[in-house]
């Protein structure tokens, strides 16, 4: 009896713990890019090339990229989101907005095709070869209702996505380059969380210095069709841009 007594008290422990930790931040992102990973599957040689967690290190600031997809359709590169609530924001804004508790509550977020499209900037730099690279943002649970941007998809339509036939075909051989080029970086890059966590900082204070997290070029500001916006002195060599608002 005492024995069942000590099993019970120990299940119990571990499942205060499990329910505790899956409501952290970092539980979420963790059980969102699993998520992913079942649906992507695993490399098959010939057919697919996948890299998961991959961190690429360019000129001392680091990028930690979800998952990286090769096959014959082209290179994705996917970013994972694993937010509840309702998200809102395009393709241009640098914050969107998350809404919970049914308008309550309001969190700022980083705009996540901002986020891919540096770690697609740093990608492009370690091939010799110039590929049409695809960026993808997951949500996880499928709340991408209110987000105005081609790039974003709910977790449904990522299989879909990646075997819809494209005008870029790669052969087995690209495949394969690629694929080799990107594991031989990612073996030879070691960061840890914490320095990670820093480069993240460093990128946002960057940003509100006028420059450009990228490539290190300044931030000028242009007039453009919507209006005033910064933009980087190496335009079109890097794209980045910034709302004038949005320091």
């Amino acid at each position: 009896m005492e024995f069942l007594f000590i099993i019970i008290v120990i299940f119990g422990v571990i499942l205060f713990a499990f329910t505790t930790y899956s409501r952290t931040a970092v539980a979420r992102g963790a059980l969102g890019e699993l998520r992913v990973r079942i649906v992507i599957g695993k490399t098959k040689e010939g057919k697919k090339y996948v890299i998961n967690n991959f961190m690429v290190v360019d000129e001392g600031k680091s990028s930690q990229i979800d998952h990286i997809v090769i096959n014959q359709n082209g290179l994705f590169v996917i970013e994972t989101k694993n937010y509840s609530g309702r998200i809102y924001g395009n393709e241009n804004q640098q914050e969107w907005t998350q809404v919970l508790s049914y308008g309550k509550v309001k969190h700022k977020l980083y705009n996540p095709i901002k986020q891919n499209a540096t770690h697609i900037y740093r990608i492009n730099k370690l091939l010799s070869e110039k590929v049409s690279i695809k960026s993808l943002i997951v949500f996880v649970q499928n709340n991408t209702d209110y987000i105005q941007a081609a790039d974003v998809i709910p977790l449904y339509a990522l299989k879909r996505t990646l075997n819809k036939s494209s005008a870029t075909v790669l052969t087995d051989e690209q495949m394969k380059n690629i694929y080799e080029v990107l594991h031989k970086a990612k073996a030879n890059e070691e960061v840890s969380a914490k320095a990670h966590i820093n480069n993240i900082k460093q990128m946002k204070l960057d940003i509100q210095n006028d420059i450009c997290p990228r490539c290190g070029g300044k931030l000028l500001e242009k007039t453009g069709k919507y209006g005033t916006f910064f933009g980087c002195e190496k335009y079109p060599h890097c794209k980045f841009i910034r709302k004038s608002n949005s320091k």
